[in-house]
Protein backbone atom coordinates (compact mmCIF):
# COMPACT_ATOMS: atom_id res chain seq x y z
CA UNK A 1 0.00 0.00 0.00
CA UNK A 2 3.05 2.28 0.13
CA UNK A 3 2.66 2.89 3.87
CA UNK A 4 5.93 3.19 5.76
CA UNK A 5 6.07 0.95 8.82
CA UNK A 6 7.83 2.76 11.70
CA UNK A 7 10.59 1.08 13.69
CA UNK A 8 10.18 0.14 17.35
CA UNK A 9 12.05 3.18 18.69
CA UNK A 10 9.94 5.64 20.62
CA UNK A 11 10.64 9.38 20.75
CA UNK A 12 12.18 10.73 23.95
CA UNK A 13 8.96 12.48 24.92
CA UNK A 14 5.49 11.10 24.30
CA UNK A 15 2.21 12.86 24.98
CA UNK A 16 -0.05 9.90 24.18
CA UNK A 17 0.10 6.29 23.02
CA UNK A 18 -2.83 4.75 21.10
CA UNK A 19 -2.85 0.94 20.99
CA UNK A 20 -5.01 -0.49 18.21
CA UNK A 21 -6.02 -4.17 18.15
CA UNK A 22 -3.53 -4.78 20.98
CA UNK A 23 -4.79 -6.85 23.89
CA UNK A 24 -1.75 -6.56 26.19
CA UNK A 25 1.38 -4.42 26.42
CA UNK A 26 3.34 -7.67 26.43
CA UNK A 27 2.65 -7.89 22.68
CA UNK A 28 4.75 -4.74 22.20
CA UNK A 29 7.92 -6.13 23.80
CA UNK A 30 10.39 -3.42 24.85
CA UNK A 31 8.05 -0.70 23.58
CA UNK A 32 5.41 -1.81 26.07
CA UNK A 33 7.97 -1.77 28.87
CA UNK A 34 9.01 1.78 27.99
CA UNK A 35 5.41 2.99 27.94
CA UNK A 36 4.96 1.70 31.47
CA UNK A 37 8.24 3.20 32.66
CA UNK A 38 7.46 6.65 31.27
CA UNK A 39 3.87 6.67 32.50
CA UNK A 40 2.64 7.75 29.05
CA UNK A 41 -1.18 8.04 28.88
CA UNK A 42 -2.54 5.06 26.93
CA UNK A 43 -5.71 4.82 24.87
CA UNK A 44 -6.80 1.34 23.73
CA UNK A 45 -8.94 0.88 20.61
CA UNK A 46 -9.83 -2.78 20.33
CA UNK A 47 -12.39 -5.56 20.01
CA UNK A 48 -10.69 -8.22 22.15
CA UNK A 49 -11.98 -9.19 25.58
CA UNK A 50 -10.28 -6.59 27.84
CA UNK A 51 -7.22 -7.91 29.64
CA UNK A 52 -7.24 -6.92 33.34
CA UNK A 53 -3.61 -5.74 33.24
CA UNK A 54 -4.35 -3.47 30.28
CA UNK A 55 -7.43 -2.05 32.01
CA UNK A 56 -5.23 -1.06 34.97
CA UNK A 57 -2.77 0.99 32.91
CA UNK A 58 -5.05 2.46 30.23
CA UNK A 59 -6.34 6.01 30.53
CA UNK A 60 -9.16 5.26 28.10
CA UNK A 61 -10.62 2.00 26.77
CA UNK A 62 -12.60 2.15 23.53
CA UNK A 63 -13.64 -1.45 23.09
CA UNK A 64 -16.48 -3.18 21.27
CA UNK A 65 -16.33 -6.97 21.66
CA UNK A 66 -19.25 -7.34 19.26
CA UNK A 67 -17.15 -5.91 16.41
CA UNK A 68 -15.86 -8.56 14.03
CA UNK A 69 -12.66 -6.57 13.46
CA UNK A 70 -10.80 -3.75 15.20
CA UNK A 71 -11.06 -1.82 11.93
CA UNK A 72 -14.81 -1.52 12.57
CA UNK A 73 -14.12 0.33 15.83
CA UNK A 74 -11.61 2.59 14.06
CA UNK A 75 -14.15 3.38 11.33
CA UNK A 76 -16.80 4.32 13.87
CA UNK A 77 -14.34 6.68 15.57
CA UNK A 78 -13.62 8.21 12.17
CA UNK A 79 -17.36 8.66 11.58
CA UNK A 80 -17.64 10.66 14.80
CA UNK A 81 -15.18 13.27 13.47
CA UNK A 82 -15.45 15.85 10.71
CA UNK A 83 -12.35 14.46 8.96
CA UNK A 84 -12.95 13.00 5.51
CA UNK A 85 -11.82 9.41 5.05
CA UNK A 86 -9.19 9.17 2.30
CA UNK A 87 -9.01 6.40 -0.30
CA UNK A 88 -5.79 4.94 1.15
CA UNK A 89 -7.24 4.79 4.67
CA UNK A 90 -10.42 3.20 3.29
CA UNK A 91 -8.37 0.54 1.47
CA UNK A 92 -6.38 -0.21 4.63
CA UNK A 93 -9.49 -0.57 6.80
CA UNK A 94 -11.27 -2.76 4.24
CA UNK A 95 -8.20 -5.00 3.94
CA UNK A 96 -7.98 -5.25 7.74
CA UNK A 97 -11.65 -6.28 7.97
CA UNK A 98 -11.23 -8.78 5.14
CA UNK A 99 -8.33 -10.50 6.91
CA UNK A 100 -9.69 -10.48 10.46
CA UNK A 101 -13.15 -11.76 9.50
CA UNK A 102 -11.55 -14.62 7.50
CA UNK A 103 -12.68 -13.16 4.17
CA UNK A 104 -16.00 -12.05 5.73
CA UNK A 105 -16.92 -15.52 7.01
CA UNK A 106 -17.16 -14.03 10.54
CA UNK A 107 -18.73 -10.78 9.36
CA UNK A 108 -21.90 -9.35 10.84
CA UNK A 109 -24.54 -7.18 9.20
CA UNK A 110 -22.72 -4.18 10.63
CA UNK A 111 -19.44 -5.35 9.04
CA UNK A 112 -21.01 -5.21 5.58
CA UNK A 113 -22.52 -1.80 6.27
CA UNK A 114 -19.05 -0.48 7.11
CA UNK A 115 -17.54 -2.25 4.09
CA UNK A 116 -20.04 -0.46 1.88
CA UNK A 117 -19.04 2.86 3.43
CA UNK A 118 -15.37 2.10 2.78
CA UNK A 119 -16.09 1.26 -0.86
CA UNK A 120 -17.89 4.60 -1.22
CA UNK A 121 -14.79 6.26 0.29
CA UNK A 122 -12.57 4.81 -2.44
CA UNK A 123 -11.65 1.23 -1.44
CA UNK A 124 -11.85 -1.25 -4.31
CA UNK A 125 -12.91 -4.72 -3.04
CA UNK A 126 -11.73 -6.28 -6.30
CA UNK A 127 -8.14 -5.50 -5.31
CA UNK A 128 -8.29 -7.27 -1.94
CA UNK A 129 -7.15 -10.68 -3.17
CA UNK A 130 -4.31 -9.12 -5.13
CA UNK A 131 -3.19 -6.98 -2.18
CA UNK A 132 -3.36 -9.79 0.33
CA UNK A 133 -2.09 -12.64 -1.81
CA UNK A 134 0.32 -14.63 0.32
CA UNK A 135 0.68 -18.23 -0.88
CA UNK A 136 1.60 -20.76 1.80
CA UNK A 137 5.31 -21.51 1.56
CA UNK A 138 6.92 -24.93 1.82
CA UNK A 139 8.03 -24.44 5.44
CA UNK A 140 4.51 -23.62 6.61
CA UNK A 141 3.07 -26.62 4.77
CA UNK A 142 5.63 -28.92 6.39
CA UNK A 143 4.95 -27.38 9.82
CA UNK A 144 1.22 -28.02 9.47
CA UNK A 145 1.83 -31.64 8.51
CA UNK A 146 4.23 -32.12 11.44
CA UNK A 147 1.68 -30.65 13.84
CA UNK A 148 -0.97 -33.07 12.61
CA UNK A 149 1.41 -36.03 12.85
CA UNK A 150 2.44 -35.15 16.41
CA UNK A 151 -1.05 -34.27 17.61
CA UNK A 152 -2.67 -35.85 20.64
CA UNK A 153 -6.44 -36.14 20.82
CA UNK A 154 -8.46 -35.53 23.97
CA UNK A 155 -12.19 -36.24 24.03
CA UNK A 156 -14.14 -33.96 26.36
CA UNK A 157 -17.75 -35.04 26.12
CA UNK A 158 -18.79 -34.59 22.49
CA UNK A 159 -15.88 -32.24 21.79
CA UNK A 160 -12.62 -33.21 20.09
CA UNK A 161 -9.57 -31.31 21.38
CA UNK A 162 -6.25 -31.60 19.54
CA UNK A 163 -2.90 -30.57 21.03
CA UNK A 164 0.49 -30.45 19.36
CA UNK A 165 4.02 -29.06 19.75
CA UNK A 166 5.73 -27.12 17.00
CA UNK A 167 8.78 -24.86 16.72
CA UNK A 168 7.17 -22.39 14.31
CA UNK A 169 3.90 -21.57 12.53
CA UNK A 170 1.90 -22.48 15.65
CA UNK A 171 -0.99 -20.23 14.65
CA UNK A 172 -1.25 -21.73 11.18
CA UNK A 173 -1.06 -25.24 12.62
CA UNK A 174 -3.79 -24.52 15.17
CA UNK A 175 -6.10 -23.43 12.34
CA UNK A 176 -5.16 -26.51 10.33
CA UNK A 177 -6.10 -28.85 13.19
CA UNK A 178 -9.61 -27.36 13.18
CA UNK A 179 -9.82 -27.83 9.43
CA UNK A 180 -9.14 -31.56 9.72
CA UNK A 181 -11.69 -32.22 12.45
CA UNK A 182 -10.88 -30.78 15.89
CA UNK A 183 -13.35 -28.53 17.70
CA UNK A 184 -10.57 -26.97 19.79
CA UNK A 185 -6.82 -26.90 19.16
CA UNK A 186 -3.82 -25.93 21.28
CA UNK A 187 -0.41 -25.72 19.55
CA UNK A 188 2.59 -24.93 21.75
CA UNK A 189 6.18 -24.00 21.07
CA UNK A 190 9.12 -22.61 23.03
CA UNK A 191 9.74 -18.86 22.70
CA UNK A 192 12.42 -16.93 24.60
CA UNK A 193 12.67 -19.47 27.45
CA UNK A 194 8.89 -19.57 27.78
CA UNK A 195 6.13 -21.46 26.02
CA UNK A 196 3.76 -19.83 23.58
CA UNK A 197 0.39 -21.48 22.90
CA UNK A 198 -1.92 -20.64 20.02
CA UNK A 199 -5.53 -21.59 20.72
CA UNK A 200 -8.36 -21.99 18.24
CA UNK A 201 -11.98 -23.16 18.50
CA UNK A 202 -14.79 -23.55 16.00
CA UNK A 203 -17.71 -21.13 16.01
CA UNK A 204 -19.97 -24.11 16.67
CA UNK A 205 -18.02 -24.96 19.85
CA UNK A 206 -18.29 -21.38 21.15
CA UNK A 207 -21.96 -21.05 20.23
CA UNK A 208 -22.97 -24.27 22.00
CA UNK A 209 -20.70 -24.08 25.07
CA UNK A 210 -20.22 -20.36 25.64
CA UNK A 211 -16.55 -21.03 26.46
CA UNK A 212 -14.49 -17.98 25.48
CA UNK A 213 -10.86 -18.99 24.87
CA UNK A 214 -9.42 -15.65 26.02
CA UNK A 215 -11.74 -14.89 28.95
CA UNK A 216 -12.05 -18.46 30.27
CA UNK A 217 -8.73 -20.10 29.34
CA UNK A 218 -5.76 -17.97 28.28
CA UNK A 219 -6.22 -14.92 30.54
CA UNK A 220 -6.90 -16.90 33.77
CA UNK A 221 -3.94 -19.23 33.12
CA UNK A 222 -1.69 -16.25 32.45
CA UNK A 223 -2.75 -14.57 35.69
CA UNK A 224 -2.15 -17.72 37.74
CA UNK A 225 1.24 -18.60 36.25
CA UNK A 226 2.92 -15.23 35.79
CA UNK A 227 2.33 -15.36 32.06
CA UNK A 228 0.18 -13.35 29.67
CA UNK A 229 -2.95 -14.44 27.83
CA UNK A 230 -5.45 -12.70 25.60
CA UNK A 231 -7.43 -12.82 22.39
CA UNK A 232 -10.93 -13.62 21.20
CA UNK A 233 -13.63 -16.19 21.87
CA UNK A 234 -12.39 -18.57 19.17
CA UNK A 235 -8.76 -17.42 18.76
CA UNK A 236 -6.45 -16.71 21.67
CA UNK A 237 -2.83 -16.85 22.74
CA UNK A 238 -0.89 -17.57 25.91
CA UNK A 239 2.74 -17.09 26.92
CA UNK A 240 3.88 -18.58 30.22
CA UNK A 241 6.81 -20.30 31.94
CA UNK A 242 7.11 -24.07 31.56
CA UNK A 243 7.72 -26.81 29.05
CA UNK A 244 5.29 -27.10 26.10
CA UNK A 245 3.98 -30.53 27.16
CA UNK A 246 3.16 -29.32 30.69
CA UNK A 247 1.64 -26.08 29.44
CA UNK A 248 -0.65 -27.98 27.07
CA UNK A 249 -1.86 -30.08 30.02
CA UNK A 250 -2.64 -26.86 31.88
CA UNK A 251 -4.68 -25.63 28.91
CA UNK A 252 -6.67 -28.85 28.75
CA UNK A 253 -7.45 -28.70 32.47
CA UNK A 254 -8.59 -25.07 32.19
CA UNK A 255 -10.82 -25.98 29.25
CA UNK A 256 -12.35 -28.88 31.17
CA UNK A 257 -13.01 -26.61 34.15
CA UNK A 258 -14.69 -24.04 31.90
CA UNK A 259 -16.88 -26.67 30.26
CA UNK A 260 -18.06 -27.98 33.62
CA UNK A 261 -21.06 -30.30 33.16
CA UNK A 262 -20.80 -29.92 29.37
CA UNK A 263 -17.76 -32.21 29.33
CA UNK A 264 -19.82 -35.32 30.07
Amino acid sequence: MGVTVPDDKLPAKLDLAILVDTNTLDQLGTVGEKLLETGTPIVVVDHHHPHPDTVKVASQMIIDESAAAAAEVVFRLWQSTKVELGAMEARALLAAMFVETKHFLLATEFTFEIAAGLVRAGADPRRLSEMLSNPMNRSERVARLKAAGRSEIVMIGEWIVATSELGSYQSSAARALLAIGAHVSFVAGESKQKTRVNMRATEDFYRKTGVHLARDVSIPIGKKTGGVGGGHATAAGLTMPGQPHDVLKTCIEALKESLGPLQT
